[in-house]
């Protein structure tokens, strides 16, 4: 008996699924977390995970779907996956960096 084989064109494609399912198992965990601490720690770096995790969507539809070809944001000339990596990066500093009164939920 032979194993499914993943019909793609590129091994990239495999790697990128791959990132796929390891960007939705960080977002999972790190929602399992934020529901166990509700602080604004744990706030900022879940929605930096669901950020990645939608990175890595946006990325592997590009991929599979539009042969590499970046999407657009309309009006203002920007990537989308580029865009959605800014927001991450935001959301993770403001999750180490940020003032911690903010971060304890206002206490």
């Amino acid at each position: 008996m032979a194993l499914p084989v993943l019909n793609t064109s590129d091994a990239d494609d495999v790697m990128h699924l791959v990132l796929l399912v390891f960007s939705f198992v960080l977002m999972i965990v790190s929602a399992s977390g934020f529901r166990r601490r509700r602080n604004g720690r744990y706030f900022f770096l879940m929605l930096a995970f669901v950020l990645f995790f939608l990175d890595q969507a946006v990325t592997f539809y590009q991929e599979i779907d539009l042969d590499g070809m970046l999407i657009a944001i309309p009006y203002l000339s920007l990537h989308l996956v580029h865009f959605l990596e800014l927001l991450m990066c935001i959301s993770f500093l403001t999750a180490l960096l940020g003032p911690p009164s903010f971060l304890r939920g206002g206490k």
